[in-house]
């Protein structure tokens, strides 16, 4: 039943119990802004570079406009604190006593001559102290990201000298008949709902769990903080791609800056955007998860059932696993080591591959991806379930230790905010394993468990640049994988992989040790392939609040972890040799550098790679996949949530995302988290 009801009331009682107020973004001020703009003209001058005859390279950073982006990009930072970081670190960097460290000069940053103002940069890229080689790496993505993820358009389609110059084509045409997008809608006024169940997040686990209890006859609401994307929003420009579709605008990183976080932000979620990858949870990880949740849960036939069950709903198989050139040259240089290399399974019906498919993680604009807004949730809404975007859940109400609903921020089609309850005696959060615990400690919840635990399956890459043209774009998303390294000391270690390379990796990524080379690694990005590597990390961070409440993510490789990187790094250059590659680059800054073919390279290369180091922005690393923060176990000390994935501390409160995780999976955890909402779900279904 819908209506007006008191939605003021009771939600500002929620926000009198210490509800979360995100405040407005604060902008840059105008010499901050000015230092910011000097800092792009030195990433990105205005250079010609080899091997670009036409000179479409030699764009630089004030003729793009590179600035105002990186400014509106410091302008969409969620939490305060990374916005008041950069602002303290441009106002630093302005001082005449910046100029005399940085570059032997007494004059601030804007004042300094172009070298001394590259200088400077490299004192602080190379810096023995992290926070200044966070600080460098910082800046580094705004004004690479601002510079080469927006077309800079001329009339005509959208394009970017940088993007011609190495053959990418930027947008593709859209298809002719686009599938419809699942039926969802905003609320445009203040009011009070009620239903039987009410599903914060709409990806994985909250996909799973709303289409379950719907089809058990529960009247859902569904909540997704993003929007619902349309034909129209998938425009295959990065930057816009990444403001729209992933949680914080892609902006989110970990609080030392070492790690950026990428993961699902729109109905969807996770599934909406990742590279559709589709492994089951190993038999040997069940076995450990159980051992040390102190359950008998995840090898048990029940939730083999529930991996088997989400598996045939999505369609998983191998018939759209065609390998594109990278994960050709990863099964290539493989099978000439005698490696492993497998077949990913993947969760695609009609896929596009080839070039098309490349873009896939900006959305798939066809409808072959089996995501859960293309499954889980289409089924939920035929059945009745109410799917509300722009809808963030502030708070759980708790009344006597039971759950009674959940306070929502929500935003209408014209950006107005509105005050929604949602009242129901069952909540499943399901907002990803970041998120989620900070809902549960916003919510007075404070459990030894939340919060703690957190993996986030760091993720590096090393590169190799081709005689002939690689094309990394483009090829179906993941096909092929090897677990050479995967278990280098008893189930831990790191999984090869490939992924898509568009603009945005490399820029973000890519190492730095001048502005000119790093201009020349990305002109060869049409020669260049990548394997990626996936850890299965072992010891874990803690995702905490914030004085605004938001989350903040506090995590670093430990020296277990940082040892099989290092092996991994050595091995993905073999193998990168072994395909063809005439050079082969890490991610360091500064990158280390291999020519196979030259006496003694490889040792070369793992040696200079261990005197650069693997932690603390030495190298770049992303986070795909976030894990274990509210992990099921046997007790509360063990678990924030019991075997049913409700709550120890609140009754009808249940988490059935990859926060429920006891540890790192070791593999994407798409079809594990899918697997553990639906054991939740129909646990619900079967008790209340």
């Amino acid at each position: 039943m819908k209506g007006t009801g008191n939605a003021h009331e009771a939600f500002t009682d929620s926000l009198d119990a210490g509800g979360y107020r995100e405040p407005m973004p604060q902008v840059l001020s105008s010499r901050q802004f000015a230092t910011l703009a000097a800092v792009c003209e030195s990433l990105l001058p205005s250079i010609q570079v080899d091997d670009d005859p036409e000179g479409l390279f030699a764009l630089g950073a004030v003729q793009a406009g590179t600035a105002g982006r990186a400014a509106d990009l410091v302008g969409a930072l969620r939490d305060p604190g990374d916005a008041r970081r950069l602002r303290f670190l441009l106002t630093a960097l302005d001082t005449p006593w910046a100029g005399l460290f940085l570059a032997g000069k007494f004059a601030g940053f804007r004042a300094l001559p172009p070298a001394a103002r590259e200088r400077a940069l490299s004192r602080l890229a190379f810096s023995r102290l992290p926070p200044l080689r966070a600080g460098f790496q910082a800046l580094k993505r705004l004004g690479h990201v601002a510079h080469y993820c927006w077309p800079v358009v001329n009339g005509g389609a959208p394009t970017h000298p940088a993007w011609r110059a190495v053959g990418y084509p930027g947008p593709l045409a859209p298809p002719a008949h686009p599938p419809l997008p699942v039926s969802a809608r905003r609320v445009e006024t203040d009011m009070v709902i009620d239903a039987d169940v009410v599903v914060v997040g709409s990806g994985a686990g909250g996909g799973v769990a709303a289409g379950v209890l719907a089809e058990g006859g529960r009247h859902v609401v569904v909540l997704e903080r993003g929007i619902n994307p349309a034909p129209e929003d998938l425009t295959q420009i990065e930057g816009d791609m990444l403001g729209r579709l992933y949680l914080d605008g892609g902006l989110m990183m970990t609080q030392s800056g070492s790690i950026p976080i990428l993961a699902g932000g729109c109905l969807g979620g996770g599934t909406a955007i990742n590279y559709t990858t589709s492994f089951p949870l190993p038999p040997e990880t069940r076995a450990e998860w159980d051992e040390i949740s102190g359950l008998r849960l995840f090898s048990s036939p029940r939730f083999g059932d529930s991996l088997d069950r989400v598996m045939r709903q999505l369609r998983v198989g191998t018939t759209w696993s065609t390998p594109g050139e990278r994960d050709q040259l990863l099964e290539r240089g493989c099978r000439a080591l005698g490696w492993h290399v497998g077949v990913i399974p993947r969760n695609v019906s009609g896929c596009c591959e080839g070039v098309e498919c490349g873009y896939c993680g900006y959305g798939c604009r066809h409808g072959a991806k089996n995501s859960t807004a293309r499954t889980y949730l289409a089924d939920a809404a035929r059945r009745g379930a109410d799917i509300i975007v722009g809808a963030e859940a502030e708070q759980i109400l708790i009344e006597r230790r039971q759950v009674r609903g959940v306070a929502v921020r929500a935003r209408g089609e014209n950006g107005a905010e509105h005050r929604l309850v949602v009242r129901a005696p069952v909540v499943v959060v399901a907002c990803g394993s970041i998120n989620t615990p900070a809902l549960l400690l916003r919510s007075g919840l404070r459990g030894p468990r939340i919060g703690r635990g957190l993996r986030l399956h760091p993720a590096s890459a090393v590169a190799g640049v081709f005689p002939y043209r690689v094309e990394p774009w483009t090829g179906s998303l993941q096909t092929r994988y090897s677990d050479q390294f995967a278990s280098i000391d008893q189930g831990y270690g790191v999984k090869f992989e490939t992924a898509p390379v568009h603009f945005a990796l490399p820029a973000s990524g890519f190492g730095w040790e001048s502005s000119r080379r790093h201009r020349e690694d990305i002109g060869r990005l049409g020669h260049t392939s990548i394997i990626g590597l996936l850890l299965r990390d072992r010891d874990p961070g803690r995702v905490t609040i914030g004085p605004h409440g938001g989350p903040r993510v506090h995590y670093e490789l430990s020296r277990f972890d940082e040892a099989h990187i290092r092996r991994a790094i050595v091995g993905g250059a073999q193998a990168l040799a072994a395909a063809g590659a005439t050079e082969i680059f890490s991610l360091h800054t500064p990158p280390v550098r291999g020519r196979p073919g030259t006496p003694g390279w490889l040792d070369r290369f793992g040696r200079e790679a261990d005197s650069r180091g693997y932690r603390r922005c030495r190298m770049s690393y992303i986070s795909f996949h976030q894990m274990a923060t509210a992990a099921m176990g046997a007790t509360p000390l063990l678990g924030a949530v019991d075997e049913a994935g409700e709550s120890f501390e609140v009754g009808g409160l249940y988490v059935a995302d990859a926060a429920g995780f006891p540890t790192s999976s070791g593999v994407n955890p798409m079809i594990t988290i899918m697997a553990l909402a639906d054991h939740v779900a129909r646990g619900i279904l079967e008790t209340s």
